[in-house]
C-alpha cells in the first residue's frame, strides 16, 4: 500500500473534497496542467510496435498521441461507450491508419450499463449510474460493456502492452474484467486516472488500494505522478 491509498489519507481526501480545498491544493502543486506529468510519463514508456488500449478515449485528445508513439507498426485501441463521444473520436482519428475504434465500454462481464453524458463540451465528466441515480435524467442511455479478457480470448482485439484507464469512478470493473491480461507478461504498462470521490460515492472508497494491491500482485511497481494518477510499471 502507497501512502495514496491510506486510509488516513484517503479520509483526508474526503474532508477537503467537503471543504472544496482538494481542486485548489492540486492547482497550487501542479498548476492548471496537473495532468502533464502523468501523460509524459506514460508516452515515454511507449515503444514503436506497442498496442496500447485507451480505454475510455473520451475525443481523441491521447489516442493522437499514442497513434505517433507507436508508429504505423504499432496499435491504438479506443473503446468509448458515448454515442457523442465516439462520433467525435472517429471524426478526429480518421486519418489514422494504426487506431481501431469501438463504440463499446470496459468492464467486468458483457452486458449494458446507464450511461450518464457529461454536461462539459468534451464528454469528461460522463460516467456510469446507478439505476437509482439515472432516475429522471433525460442524458442517461444504456450503452454496451465488454470484458477486457473476453475481447482478448475472441480476438476481437490485441493483447494490450500499454492500459490508458480513465472510466469515471468505473476502475474497478475494468480492473476485474481484465484479471487474465494483467497476467500476461507482455503487458508492462497500465495508467489509471483514479477518482476517489466518485469511488467514495459508490460505496468504494477502499477501490484504490484494492486496485493498487492487484497490480502488485501481477508484478507492476506503482508510482503515483500526482494524487490523482497511477502509473504502474512492469519490467519485461
Amino acid at each position: 500500500m502507497s501512502w495514496m491509498t491510506n486510509g488516513a489519507v484517503i479520509a483526508l481526501r474526503k474532508v477537503g473534497r467537503g471543504l472544496g480545498l482538494n481542486s485548489l491544493i492540486a492547482r497550487m502543486l501542479h498548476g492548471d496542467g496537473y495532468e502533464t506529468g502523468y501523460d509524459l510519463a506514460f508516452q515515454k514508456s511507449l515503444r514503436k510496435g506497442d498496442c496500447v488500449w485507451g480505454i475510455g478515449a473520451n475525443v481523441g485528445h491521447y489516442t493522437l498521441g499514442f497513434s505517433g508513439r507507436v508508429g504505423v507498426q504499432g496499435r491504438v485501441l479506443a473503446f468509448e461507450p458515448s454515442p457523442l463521444n465516439h462520433a467525435k473520436l472517429v471524426a478526429a482519428c480518421a486519418d489514422l491508419s494504426n487506431v481501431k475504434i469501438f463504440n463499446f465500454g470496459i468492464g467486468d462481464a458483457d452486458g449494458e450499463v446507464i450511461f450518464q453524458q457529461g454536461d462539459d463540451d468534451l464528454g469528461a465528466t460522463s460516467r456510469v449510474l446507478s439505476a437509482d441515480e439515472a432516475g429522471g435524467k433525460g442524458n442517461a442511455v444504456k450503452v454496451a460493456v465488454r470484458a477486457g479478457d473476453a475481447l482478448v480470448k475472441e480476438r476481437v482485439a490485441l493483447p494490450p502492452n500499454a492500459l490508458k484507464i480513465d472510466v469515471e469512478g468505473f476502475e474497478p470493473e475494468v480492473i476485474r474484467g481484465l484479471e487474465n491480461t494483467l497476467r500476461d507478461r507482455g503487458l508492462r504498462l497500465v495508467g489509471i486516472e483514479m477518482h476517489f470521490g466518485l469511488l467514495q460515492t459508490r460505496g468504494l472508497s477502499s477501490a484504490p488500494r484494492a486496485i493498487e494491491s492487484r497490480l502488485r500482485e501481477h508484478g507492476f511497481t506503482i508510482k503515483w505522478p500526482d494524487s490523482s494518477h497511477l502509473l504502474a510499471v512492469r519490467d519485461d
